[in-house]
C-alpha cells in the first residue's frame, strides 16, 4: 500500500445512520481523512450526493443487480459496482487503510472478510460479523496483520478502558443498555406493539433492524456474544445493566472492586471517528464536553421476564460453535416476519427460542462453513414463524 499523508477510508452503508453520522464528523477532519469507497443499498440519489461532495470515485449500488439509468448522474470517471459482489468488487479494487463496515445484518460477513483478505483494517459497526464468524474472524484478521476496531459505544468504550488499564486488571465487562421503549410498558400490551412503536428509540436515531432489536434487547444480546469473542471474556464475566440515558457508554468492574468508565453524550460521532483514526490522528472536540447541570443518571438490572433474548444470547455466549449464528439468523427472520406483519412483537422471542431449541454444537472453518449454518437456522425460524401464523 503506498504512503498517505491521510487515512484513506472506505464507507460501507454510507447513508445509513452509522455512515451519515461518520460523514458528518469526517467533515472537520478533511485534512486528516479521504474518503475513497462508499456504498449504500438502494438509496442512489443520497449516494450520488455524497460521492460528489467527497470526490469518491469508487461506488457500489448494493441493491441493484446492474447498471440502471439513472445511475448515469454519477460523475464521469466513477467506478461502479453493484449488487453483493459489487462490494466485494469495491474493496478489491480501492486501495484503502480502514473499512468502516456499517452494513445492517448478516450481510455484512463477507465484506469484513473481504476488507480482512485485502490487508485493510475495520472499524467494525456490523457486529453481526463477530457474532456470527467468532474467533475465526480475529484468527484470519492477525494472519494477515490487520485490526478489527469496534464502533458500537459500548465495545468502543471496553476497548479504550481495557486497553488502558490492562485485561488481566478486570475482573467483568460491564454493557449499558438504554432499556429502548418498553423498559416500563405493560407486559399485557406487548402482543400489540407496532412497528412504528418498535422503531421510536428514547435515545438513538437508528435503522429499522436495530430500532426493533434494541426494543426487544436482542442487540444487547448481540452485543455480549460480541464483546466474549472481541475482548476474551466468558459469559460470566460478561454483565448488563439499564441506563436509560445512555451517558455512561459501559464499563469496566476490577478485580479489587472499583468500577471505571467512560462517559459522553449520547453521540455516535466519537466512537465512529476513534476506530476510523486508530490512534493515527489527533482528535479534538468530537463530541460536544458532557455538561452535569441537571444531568441524573439511573441503572437498574434488566428484567429476563421482559427481555428474554438477553438471557438467550448469554447462553450461546457460554455455547458457542453454532449457537450464536443460529441466534442472529432466528432473530432476523423474526424481525422481518414483525415488520411484515406476519408475527406479533412478542413473538420474536418465540422465534429464536424455538430455533435454539435444536442442537448447534456444530463446528466451522470457513465463511462457508457460517453461512450453512446460518442457511440451516433460518429455515428452521422460517418453519417456526409459518407455525405460528
Amino acid at each position: 500500500m503506498q504512503n498517505r499523508t491521510k487515512r484513506s477510508v472506505i464507507i460501507l452503508g454510507c447513508t445509513g445512520s452509522i455512515g451519515t453520522t461518520a460523514l458528518r464528523a469526517l467533515e472537520s477532519l478533511t485534512d486528516s481523512f479521504d474518503v475513497v469507497g462508499l456504498s449504500a443499498h438502494s438509496a442512489v440519489g443520497e449516494l450520488n450526493r455524497i460521492a460528489q461532495t467527497w470526490k469518491c470515485r469508487n461506488v457500489c449500488i448494493s441493491g441493484s443487480p446492474r447498471k440502471l439509468p439513472e445511475h448515469d448522474e454519477f460523475a464521469k470517471g466513477t467506478s461502479l459496482y453493484f449488487g453483493d459482489q459489487g462490494i466485494l468488487e469495491l474493496i478489491r479494487n480501492t486501495e484503502a487503510d480502514i473499512v468502516l463496515n456499517a452494513i445492517a445484518g448478516s450481510s455484512g460477513l463477507p465484506a469484513t472478510f473481504a476488507a480482512i483478505e485485502n490487508h485493510m483494517d475495520v472499524a467494525l459497526s456490523n457486529k453481526e460479523s463477530i457474532v456470527m464468524a467468532g474467533n475465526l474472524l480475529f484468527e484470519y484478521a492477525e494472519s494477515k496483520g490487520v485490526r478489527i476496531i469496534p464502533v458500537d459505544s459500548e465495545h468502543s468504550t471496553l476497548y479504550a478502558l481495557l486497553e488502558a488499564f490492562g485485561s488481566s486488571a478486570v475482573h467483568s465487562l460491564v454493557l449499558t443498555a438504554s432499556g429502548g421503549p418498553f423498559r416500563n410498558y405493560p407486559l399485557d400490551k406487548m402482543s400489540g406493539i407496532t412497528v412504528g412503536m418498535a422503531m421510536a428509540h428514547p435515545t438513538w436515531k437508528m435503522g429499522a433492524k436495530i430500532s426493533i432489536d434494541s426494543a426487544t434487547l436482542a442487540n444487547k444480546g448481540l452485543e455480549v456474544i460480541e464483546a466474549s469473542f472481541l475482548f476474551g471474556f466468558s459469559h460470566e464475566s460478561i454483565e448488563v445493566v439499564i441506563h436509560p440515558q445512555s451517558v455512561v457508554h459501559s464499563l469496566i468492574r476490577m478485580h479489587n472492586g472499583a468500577l471505571y468508565a467512560q462517559l459522553s453524550p449520547p453521540d455516535m460521532a466519537l466512537p465512529i471517528i476513534s476506530a476510523l483514526s486508530d490512534k493515527q490522528v489527533e482528535l479534538h472536540d468530537i463530541v460536544h464536553p458532557l455538561d452535569f447541570t441537571d444531568l441524573n443518571l439511573g441503572f437498574q438490572k434488566p428484567d429476563y421476564a421482559r427481555f428474554p433474548l438477553l438471557p438467550l444470547a448469554f447462553d450461546c455466549a457460554r455455547e458457542q460453535m453454532g449457537y450464536p449464528i443460529a441466534y442472529n439468523a432466528a432473530n432476523e427472520i423474526a424481525v422481518q416476519a414483525f415488520v411484515k406483519g406476519e408475527l406479533p412483537f412478542d413473538r420474536i422471542n418465540r422465534i429464536v427460542g424455538d430455533t435454539l431449541a435444536h442442537d448447534w454444537h456444530i463446528g466451522f472453518s470457513s465463511m462457508e462453513d457460517i453461512l450453512g449454518i446460518d442457511s440451516q437456522a433460518r429455515s428452521l425460524a422460517a418453519q417456526a414463524v409459518g407455525s405460528m401464523v
